[in-house]
């Protein structure tokens, strides 16, 4: 018996994977990556090797190499050194590419149900935006879970201060990186369905938009909100359908955005704290990039150990305070990603061509802590850092060059597309945008989450003919 006979897997079945993956990204790592891995099962068994031939699909030979390079650099650097133990990470980091691969084919074929994946977000986001609110007016969710759990009281403007509402991801703090993530799929659904807005769509394209913009807001992740703005502005300029609802929707958004500033003490200063340090960023970090110390060589930490994804040093803290008296430091800024990125910098200077290897710096870090204003953390915190990391220069330009190519020719076939893929491909385009924005702060590249979300909007993007209507 034909084994899709036998567990009826066929088209309809990866259809419905592909909805279950925005209530996965929910869920964690854990059901995501068994969402990744059916996905990529489903998919062999229903394409067999279509997907694999890269005759006429240039691009995925090049995400390809990408995944090689990622690989290769990771086995030179366990030549180095022995104790690099990401040998299987970079083998299991694999399952990305074949889901780039099938989100690809799916959608190039025809066979990809866009509806259902948009709906999919819109009631995910829905149910986390309003949670979000309803926390931050009543001080529980839906589920009873206390807001401001992840709030120690401090001084506004000493950069310490912490706000953070999660809903009921209790005390994952992602919830405004998540609403951001989606809420453009989520946007786009109502031109696709309605070929003509009347008063009540031309209402809910409105309220749609402000319901996300508050839960974002009110979740305290600052970055995302920036980034909600720029999309919605990308939106304004690219979508002449919803171009109205979001111009009058963005105005009811400066208005809730004042009003929570002026009534709500300890949101007001989070956000003053994140303009403040954002405005310093660049000033310092010129000021200490090019600063050398060779007289510091000698004072290598050595005593480190790693627990809980971070890494933890025992007799660094100590040194730091000697060297306080004797070097200028950065000012402790609430984030601390000031340090994070003078770290990550000096790392890679180290391997500028073919970087460390996947999820290095963790490691790598060690050998800076010996130097003022240097600190060790599980990723560098930006997507490009990261890249330069663990990936080289190499790597990076490679990845950075291929998605640039990628945009561009589907951009000059843009006149040739139909209505639906239209739209989708402005919506790709704005979260490539806001994903790959280069001054924000990011989690890693590599993680389960953002490698999946970065795979599948770049698989959803290269596949982009035809879209079942």
């Amino acid at each position: 018996m034909n084994i899709k006979n036998a567990f009826f897997i066929n088209s309809e079945t990866l259809n419905i994977l592909f909805l279950f993956f925005p209530v996965a990204f929910l869920m964690g790592n854990a059901v995501l990556n068994i969402n990744i891995l059916l996905i990529c099962i489903t998919g062999i068994i229903v394409f067999k090797k279509k997907i694999f031939s890269f005759k006429n699909e240039r691009f995925s030979a090049v995400i390809l190499i990408f995944f090689i390079l990622v690989l290769v650099s990771t086995l030179i650097d366990i030549s180095k050194d022995p104790k690099n133990d990401h040998f299987f990470r970079s083998i299991a980091y694999f399952r990305h590419f074949f889901l780039f691969l099938i989100s690809s084919y799916l959608v190039g074929s025809g066979k990809f149900k866009i509806k259902y994946f948009l709906v999919s977000c819109l009631v995910c986001l829905l149910f986390l935006s309003l949670d979000i609110i309803y926390q931050f007016l009543n001080g529980s969710d839906i589920f009873g879970f206390v807001a401001y759990e992840g709030y120690n009281e401090a001084d506004p403007h000493s950069g310490k201060s912490r706000y953070h509402l999660a809903g009921f991801l209790k005390d994952e703090y992602i919830a405004g990186g998540y609403i951001q993530k989606f809420f453009v799929f989520a946007l786009i659904l109502i031109p696709i369905i309605w070929k003509k807005l009347d008063k009540q769509k031309f209402l809910i394209s409105t309220v749609l938009p402000i319901i996300f913009f508050s839960g974002i807001l009110f979740s305290g992740n600052r970055v995302p909100l920036v980034m909600f703005c720029v999309s919605i502005l990308l939106m304004i300029i690219l979508i002449k359908e919803l171009r109205l609802s979001l111009a009058i929707a963005s105005l009811f958004c400066v208005l809730i955005f004042t009003i929570t500033m002026k009534m709500n003490d300890n949101l007001r200063g989070y956000y003053i704290s994140f303009y403040q340090n954002s405005s310093h960023v660049i000033a310092v970090m010129k000021k200490f990039i090019p600063k050398k110390y060779p007289e510091l060589e000698k004072n290598k930490e050595k005593k480190c150990i790693e627990k809980d994804n971070d890494v933890y040093c025992e007799h660094f803290y100590q040194q730091s305070k000697k060297l306080k008296s004797r070097y200028e430091e950065i000012p402790s800024f609430g984030s601390g990603h000031f340090v994070i990125y003078l770290t990550a910098i000096d790392v890679w200077i180290d391997s500028p061509i073919i970087g460390n290897g996947i999820k290095s710096f963790r490691t790598k870090c060690l050998t800076k802590l010996h130097l003022p204003n240097r600190i060790c953390s599980s990723h560098p915190h930006n997507y490009y850092l990261e890249l330069l990391n663990d990936t080289g220069l190499l790597g990076t330009l490679f990845f950075i060059c291929a998605v640039f190519y990628l945009i561009t020719n589907k951009f000059f076939n843009f006149k040739y597309y139909e209505k639906n893929e239209k739209f989708l491909f402005i919506c790709l385009l704005i979260i490539i945008i806001a994903e790959f924005f280069p001054l924000k702060s990011s989690g890693s590249f590599f993680s389960t989450t953002n490698a999946s979300w970065i795979f599948l909007i770049l698989g959803m993007l290269n596949g982009l003919k035809k879209i079942k209507k």
